[in-house]
């Protein structure tokens, strides 16, 4: 005596299984559940455990039936699922016509499967990414920003109003669209630098101390969050103070007090400019491997089930802190934020699984040499120590997502290995647009 099914391709990613409990499990769990109800039933006038029969039923029936018809749906879709290999994402849709206790309990579930495309035509592939030399004036504009890190800020005395030029600490909370206002964050900028936006900071100019105002706009093309891009975007804004700024004198005595084991300026250049070219090489990797994965993902369509799509949504907006600081993701409301949010998640979605298949197919897998790696690159991108490092990605609340990082690395480093690149220098690129 076991549970029965069959299914039904819907489509590639959805199927409809037909489930069948047979009669005597269905009155079986039925009468167990409703004796485990009648042992324990408080009822006025019987002792415990000798109330009869008929009066359980008539108290609790309608409640035993409802957990009974759970406990046996829930074992059947998980029978099921094992017996034809399905790897559901999401909850099932189920429809069934009725419960009786002498009939087999029939029942339908249109499910969703986790995508499993055959990803073609992905080895000595062919892209043209943009190339940016460091140039001086790089090197200049991060010192100009150094400067700026280590400036002195004095209270503006004497003016109650914000102007341009002031350094303003400000509280900052977003609402797109109708969605609900983002969690105030504290924010520092000069007003005029665009920093926050040119649109919002136009309306601080003239705010006084402890004003609250809110500012909708429609997010300019060059707004600083390419996210917000094109969208009515609410900002409210509360000032809480204003201060000028004094810039410090780039000489030997300014480098010495900066801890960065150099003692003149010119050897701080030279150390910045080591690390920009070691930001622009891995921005470059980033960019090579975001070019081939667009290319893959717009040759080899697949469907990607909403659930999935909703999860990442959840997760964006929790990690851009859209919803609040501190927000669980399952408790976001994924309507509010679907519109902004679908198509970069999707797209996420995707590259991961095209990453993950194409890993299957050429059997790669992580070694111990790999996981020590990451960690030896975790721990210098982190300034961090290897040790420390290690025992933070190996807990147990991260070991996996760690190994699923170390492998996506990996096959993106064995599928740019196969791939021709032709780096076109900005200007280059620049002309060619």
């Amino acid at each position: 005596m076991s549970f029965q099914s069959s299914f039904e391709d819907i489509d590639e990613i959805t199927k409809k299984l037909s489930i069948s409990v047979p009669s005597e499990m269905v009155s079986k769990e039925y009468e167990s559940s409703l004796s485990s109800v009648g042992r324990s039933a408080q009822i006025k006038g019987f002792r415990a455990g000798k109330v009869p029969r008929k009066i359980v039923e008539r108290q609790f029936g309608d409640r035993v039936r409802f957990d009974v018809i759970n406990r046996l749906m829930n074992e059947a879709l998980k029978a099921a699922y094992n017996e034809h290999k399905l790897d559901v994402v999401g909850e099932p849709q189920i429809d069934f016509k009725g419960f009786e206790l002498s009939q087999p309990f029939e029942f339908a579930a249109t499910v969703s499967l986790y995508p499993t495309p055959t990803i073609e035509n992905y080895l000595d592939r062919e892209v043209k990414v943009a190339k940016k030399d460091v140039a001086d004036s790089d090197v200049d504009s991060a010192l100009e920003r150094l400067c700026e890190s280590r400036a002195e800020l004095k209270p503006i005395e004497g003016r109650e109003d914000a102007q341009k030029g002031d350094v303003v600490a400000i509280g900052v909370e977003i609402k797109v669209d109708d969605g609900e206002f983002s969690r105030g964050e504290p924010f520092i900028d000069e007003l005029g630098s665009g920093k926050l936006s040119s649109q919002v900071e136009d309306q601080v100019v003239g705010m006084a101390s402890n004003e609250t105002k809110e500012i909708p706009i429609v997010a300019a093309d060059d707004h600083p969050n390419p996210e917000l891009r094109g969208k009515n975007v609410t900002y409210r804004v509360t000032l809480h103070g204003m201060f000028s700024k004094k810039l410090p004198t780039l000489d030997d005595e300014f480098v010495k007090t900066l801890g960065f084991e150099v003692e003149t300026v010119d050897a701080l250049r030279l150390k910045v400019k080591e690390q920009l070219m070691r930001e622009a090489e891995a921005n470059l990797k980033a960019e090579t491997q975001a070019a081939l994965l667009d290319l893959l993902v717009n040759e080899n369509p697949f469907k990607v089930p909403s659930a999935m799509v909703d999860d990442e949504i959840r997760g964006l907006v929790a990690q851009y802190g859209f919803a609040g600081r501190g927000v669980k993701p399952e408790s976001i409301d994924v309507g509010l934020y679907r519109a902004q949010f679908e198509k970069f998640a999707l797209d996420r979605i995707r590259c991961a699984i095209i990453i993950d298949r194409i890993g299957s197919s050429e059997k790669i897998s992580v070694e111990e040499a790999d996981r020590e790696r990451m960690i030896e690159r975790l721990a210098e991108q982190n300034s961090s120590t290897v040790e420390a490092t290690r025992k933070m990605v190996m807990d147990r609340s991260r070991i996996m997502s760690f190994i699923l990082e170390v492998r996506r690395t990996k096959i993106l480093e064995f599928l740019i290995s196969k791939t021709k690149v032709e780096y076109v220098h900005s200007t280059e690129a620049a002309q060619a647009a």
